[in-house]
């Protein structure tokens, strides 16, 4: 047995052992450090709002999307179906839903990389630590750390997809949990498209029926609201909060900040949005068409498809890019199963993953106390001075942003490279046996042979 592969051999032994250090490190971390301020680090305002949400709806006064929630006088931006789920969130004490929120979100990140590692054709005991330590590292991301402490459900939302598409191709109702997610926020909807243009039509019907049947259901027991909300309220940024913060990493965000203006000039955002989203879905479908035998082409995507819908978003607040979780995966099994191979890129990109997204206990000019915080907050921001950037400041308040579109950019030249590669050897394996020519003679034969016989 070659010396490499007795080395991850030898690695892939220890992994339970290594989950179980990683895993009590850094929830013990994290626990004490949020347990010292747990005002800040658990604030939870989203998961307020979903409680009022829900609250809204039972009170029957119509004023789900007029109400406001807290000091930072939040409003419901969800859509009608998600206030219905909201609702049972209404009877719980205040106490017991905190708990609720954050043991659920740690459950779901672990969830997440479950099923993402299963999606790559890790199995058993392996998967089951492979899963513990990814949690445990990506636990100290921003969109993680983003996610815990405004209440989110970002992480329930990339469960649901993740299971949905995890199953046997062919499963009866594959599909409708993208069409659930979709109907209780607007950013997993994006998966529908990919999932027709990778031929998946059954699927895809699933899932826009899923989709409908949630519309259909909000409309009729929320008609006011439902009316109100697709009349064009959705369609109102000025809701979601301040969009030239650095916390919204998305091309429209990049936009302002490169601009200096709110909205961005002229039809730019649009036109850059549209092809972004063209092009990130064309290679996300030519991916996802790619081996039928490889376990991993399904998984890089959705993920190649989540990474479009983040950068064409009007709004991607840093607790969407919670999609670092199977990218992750994706990436750590790559460089795992080309280890050895000098040209393999994707360790070093797991690597700047990490980097890029990392959170560290730092200060922000809004908080009282250090919480862990990513780069992008490192830049002068709020009072408008996000609209003054400059230089590398402008890098770094656009980092999530950039390095999403140099992803894009990358896999579409490794995919031509490689097409190109392909085209080139199967030209010399012509070229090296070329077919006999018809109406000459074989080798050995003195008479011709007639053309057509």
């Amino acid at each position: 047995m070659p010396e490499t592969s007795r080395r991850t051999q030898r690695l892939l032994g220890r992994l339970p052992a290594v989950a179980a250090v990683l895993v009590v490190t850094s929830m013990a971390g994290y626990l004490a450090l949020a347990l010292t301020r747990p005002a800040t680090m658990w604030w939870l305002g989203d998961l307020r709002v979903y409680q009022a949400g829900g609250r809204a709806i039972l009170d029957g006064r119509g004023r789900l999307y007029s109400m406001s929630v807290g000091m930072a006088h939040l409003p419901f931006t969800y859509t009608p179906c998600a206030a219905l789920l909201f609702t049972p969130l209404a009877w719980l004490p205040w106490g017991v839903l905190r708990w609720v929120s954050i043991a659920g979100n740690l459950t779901l990140l672990t969830v997440g990389a479950h099923l993402a590692w299963g999606m790559v054709g890790v199995r058993g005991t392996r998967r089951l630590a492979a899963a513990a330590i990814t949690a445990a590292i990506l636990l100290w991301t921003e969109p993680v750390q983003e996610t815990l402490r405004f209440g989110q459900i970002n992480l329930l939302l990339l469960a649901l997809v993740l299971a949905d598409l995890a199953r046997a191709p062919g499963a009866r109702l594959r599909g409708c949990g993208v069409g659930l997610a979709a109907g209780l926020k607007l950013t997993p909807a994006i998966v529908i498209p990919y999932l027709f243009l990778t031929g998946r039509v059954r699927e895809g019907r699933n899932a826009v029926l899923a989709l409908g049947t949630s519309l259909f259901l909000a409309f009729a027991v929320l008609p006011r609201e439902s009316l109100r909300y697709w009349g064009g309220l959705f369609f109102d940024d000025t809701r979601v909060g301040p969009v030239q913060m650095p916390g919204n990493q998305s091309l429209h965000g990049l936009l302002i900040r490169f601009t200096h203006q709110m909205p961005p000039p002229g039809p730019v955002w649009p036109a850059l949005a549209g092809a972004v989203g063209v092009g990130g879905l064309a290679l996300a479908a030519i991916i996802g068409r790619g081996r039928p035998g490889d376990p991993r082409r399904d998984l890089a995507g959705l993920c190649v498809t989540a990474l479009t819908g983040l950068l064409v978003s009007p709004i991607s607040w840093t607790h969407h890019w919670v999609w670092i979780v199977p990218g992750g995966v994706l990436l750590v099994d790559t460089a795992r199963r080309r280890l050895g191979r000098i040209s393999a890129p994707a360790a070093p990109a797991a690597l700047a993953l990490v980097a890029l997204t990392a959170a560290v206990p730092g200060r922000r000019v809004e908080l009282p106390v250090p919480v862990p915080t990513g780069l992008i907050w490192q830049v002068p921001y709020r009072d408008g001075r996000e609209l003054r950037l400059a230089g590398w400041d402008l890098v770094l308040a656009d980092a999530y942003t950039l390095a999403g579109l140099a992803a894009l950019i990358t896999i579409a030249v490794g995919l031509a490279a490689s097409r190109g590669r392909w085209a080139s050897r199967s030209a010399e394996a012509v070229t090296l046996d070329p077919p006999e020519p018809v109406g000459r003679p074989s080798p050995g034969s003195s008479t011709p042979t007639p053309a057509g016989a």
